[in-house]
């Protein structure tokens, strides 16, 4: 069990949950300023399709052949733009629980409390081993 705590210890150490929180953070306001250009860009580019829909004729052969490519390429970017929003919701729930974790990894908790109940056993079974009069010695003083 000690060498089982000892390694998640070593694990949490190496982990540096400080230096992830700081880089999440990052990513974070990254990913917010991505956000409002993406959403600024989308309008931009449905803007240019009704534009090149008013522009042309319904009834013309440039229109016909570029309808179909059109619609194509509007099913993908609201294809990548679903993909997009799922993992960044996705990222925002995991940095939620992550910013907000504590600074000191729960393994180093239990592992010093662990220590302290080793010692105060190895204690009790060192007292309990001793004659009646010798643990009278141990006694504080009253």
């Amino acid at each position: 069990m000690a060498a089982d705590v000892g390694s998640m210890f070593q694990y949490w150490k190496k982990f540096d949950l400080r230096r992830l929180q700081r880089e999440l953070n990052s990513v974070a306001s990254e990913l917010a300023s991505r956000q409002e250009e993406s959403e600024h860009s989308h309008k931009h580019l449905v803007e240019l399709s009704r534009e090149f829909k008013r522009n042309v004729p319904e009834v013309s052969l440039v229109r016909e052949m570029v309808a179909p490519v059109l619609k194509s390429f509007q099913a993908q970017v609201v294809a990548l733009n679903k993909r997009s929003k799922e993992a960044e919701s996705a990222f925002l729930g995991i940095y939620k629980q992550l910013i907000e974790a504590p600074g000191e990894s729960p393994t180093k908790t239990r592992e010093v409390h662990l220590h302290k109940q080793h010692q105060h056993t190895r204690v009790c079974v060192c007292v309990c081993m001793r004659t009646p009069f010798e643990r009278l010695r141990l006694l504080p003083p009253l």
